[in-house]
C-alpha cells in the first residue's frame, strides 16, 4: 500500500505544478488586483504542498513496518447519499437559506462519517457560521434570505 499511495502523492504534486504553470500563465495578477489565475494557483500550491506531505508521510509509515487498515471495496451507499445529499442542499438552499441548509448538511456529512454527537454539532455549526461570515460579510455575496430572513 505504500507504494501505492507514493505513487499517487506524486502524481498529485505533478498535477499541482501543472496547475500552477497554467495559472501563472493566465495571469495572476494581485492580492489587490485579482487575475484570473490567482485563485487557480493558490489551488494549485495547497495541492502540492498536501501531496509532498503525504509523500513524506509514507516514508514515515514503511519504517513502522505496519499498513493502515482500510476498508475494502467502494462504498457505493454513502457515495450515492453524498452526491443526493449535494443536490438537494443546492435545492432547498434556495428554499431555506444559507445557515439551515449548511448546518443541516454538515450534520448529515458528519453523521455518514460515523463522527460522534458532539463533534457533529462542533463542526455543524463552526462550519455554518464560517461559511456566513466569510461569505456575507467579508465577500459580501447574497445568498438567498430563506425562512429565517438574513
Amino acid at each position: 500500500m505504500v507504494k501505492y499511495d507514493r505513487v499517487s502523492a506524486l502524481f498529485w504534486v505533478a498535477m499541482a505544478i501543472a496547475i500552477c504553470v497554467e495559472s501563472i500563465r493566465l495571469g495572476p495578477g494581485s492580492l489587490s488586483v485579482p487575475g484570473p489565475g490567482l485563485i487557480p494557483l493558490g489551488c494549485g500550491i495547497s495541492l502540492g504542498i498536501l501531496g509532498l506531505i503525504v509523500f513524506a508521510l509514507t516514508f514515515k509509515r514503511m519504517g513502522e513496518g505496519k499498513e493502515v487498515p482500510r476498508e475494502k471495496g467502494i462504498q457505493w451507499q454513502k457515495l450515492i447519499l453524498t452526491l443526493v445529499s449535494l443536490i438537494a442542499y443546492a435545492f432547498f438552499l434556495n428554499v431555506l437559506g444559507l445557515q439551515i441548509v449548511t448546518l443541516i448538511w454538515m450534520g448529515f456529512i458528519c453523521r455518514l462519517g460515523k463522527m460522534g454527537w458532539r463533534g457533529t454539532v462542533f463542526f455543524s455549526v463552526v462550519t455554518t457560521f464560517s461559511c456566513y461570515i466569510l461569505f456575507a460579510y467579508c465577500l459580501g455575496i447574497r445568498f438567498p434570505r430563506g425562512i429565517l430572513g438574513f
